[in-house]
C-alpha cells in the first residue's frame, strides 16, 4: 500500500513542481493576492492531503489570473508533500513494528 500511495504522489508532485515554475513565471504582486494561497498553506500543516489539493488549486489560479501568491502556494506545495510521505513513513514503521497493535 506504501508503494501504491508513493507512486501516486511521485507524479502529482512532478505536476505541482511544473505548476509552480509556470505560476512563478506569471505572477504579479500588483494584481491582488490569491485566497486560495493562503488557504492552502494552513492546510498544509493542519490536513496535509487537503494541502496538497489545495496549493494545486491555488498554483492553477495563480497561473491562469496572474494573482499574487505563487510563492506562498510552492511552500505549501512543499510542506504538504514533505508531511504526507512522513506521515506514510510513520503508517509504514507503525504497522511493520506492530506498534499500532
Amino acid at each position: 500500500m506504501f508503494v501504491v500511495c508513493v507512486a501516486i504522489l511521485v507524479p502529482l508532485f512532478l505536476l505541482g513542481v511544473r505548476q509552480s515554475k509556470r505560476a512563478l513565471a506569471v505572477s504579479d504582486d500588483e494584481v491582488g493576492s490569491s485566497f486560495l494561497s493562503g488557504v492552502a498553506f494552513v492546510f498544509a500543516f493542519l490536513a496535509s492531503p487537503l494541502g496538497i489539493l489545495f496549493s494545486h488549486l491555488a498554483l492553477r489560479e495563480v497561473t491562469f489570473t496572474g494573482r499574487s501568491g505563487a510563492r506562498l502556494s510552492t511552500a505549501a506545495l512543499y510542506i504538504a508533500y514533505g508531511l504526507t510521505v512522513v506521515q506514510l513513513a510513520l503508517l509504514l514503521w507503525g504497522s511493520i513494528t506492530g506498534y499500532f497493535h
